[in-house]
């Protein structure tokens, strides 16, 4: 038997506000005493994977290893090149020689993708992998990152959803950086304002049928959309 939660989801809740009896539930943004789980932060409360989870309104990126990231280049050494993540986070992608190095033909204020290897005392170090990619099109954005998990949505709905009306291909950085690349200017302009929006109302209820509305006007036509995967 599931013990009860103590609030709507996505309602704002305080630090020290009792949101569960089970202990075991307990996620980001969160603390338990005496069994119980409490908000640690100023946010909205909701159920994510089974885990009563905090999302903060704001809030610093916080590097982990697998991270997917977005990043612009901001120097070359011969060790390898330095990375800015935002939010006065540097990572450096290093390489094994400088024929690596001269390989990659980056320069600095290039935007590249890529995975965080590892994040600690030494520093945030990137792979140098087949998922690192050199970024050559797009709009960049830079959105709050704790933001970005509602922009993603349940398994990509809503990241799925923004592709799919606006034909825009969107690559999203888990630090916060996001590429809108669209057929046209117009398209692109619909994608990010419905980012801008996702961005402002994070914490609202059936906030994908309200984007699918706002960006479905901005391009001129209707998509379908199934409730149940509303982030």
């Amino acid at each position: 038997m599931r013990m009860p939660i103590y609030f709507n989801d996505r309602e704002v809740v305080l630090p020290g506000q009792l949101l569960s009896d089970d202990s075991r539930r307990a996620g980001e943004g969160t603390y338990v005493m005496d069994g119980k789980v409490y908000a640690a932060t100023v946010g909205a409360a909701t159920i994510r994977n089974g885990k009563v989870e905090v999302i903060m309104f704001r809030g610093p990126y916080k590097p982990m290893p697998g991270d997917m990231v977005i990043g612009v280049v901001s120097d070359i050494k011969p060790i390898g090149v330095e990375v800015d993540l935002g939010g006065y986070v540097t990572a450096l992608l290093k390489v094994k020689n400088v024929k690596e190095l001269a390989s990659l033909d980056l320069k600095v204020g290039d935007v590249v993708y890529a995975r965080v290897a590892s994040s600690g005392l030494k520093g945030v170090l990137l792979e140098l992998n087949e998922q690192f990619k050199k970024i050559n099109e797009g709009v960049l954005l830079k959105m709050t990152p704790t933001k970005i998990p509602r922009l993603i949505g349940k398994r990509g709905s809503m990241i799925n959803m923004l592709k799919k009306i606006t034909g825009c291909n969107i690559m999203v950085g888990t630090n916060g950086f996001v590429i809108v690349n669209g057929p046209s200017p117009a398209k692109e302009f619909a994608a990010i304002s419905a980012i801008r929006l996702i961005e402002r109302e994070a914490h609202s209820q059936g906030l994908t049928d309200k984007v699918m509305a706002y960006v479905s006007k901005l391009v001129g036509g209707e998509v379908s959309h199934d409730a149940s995967d509303e982030a």
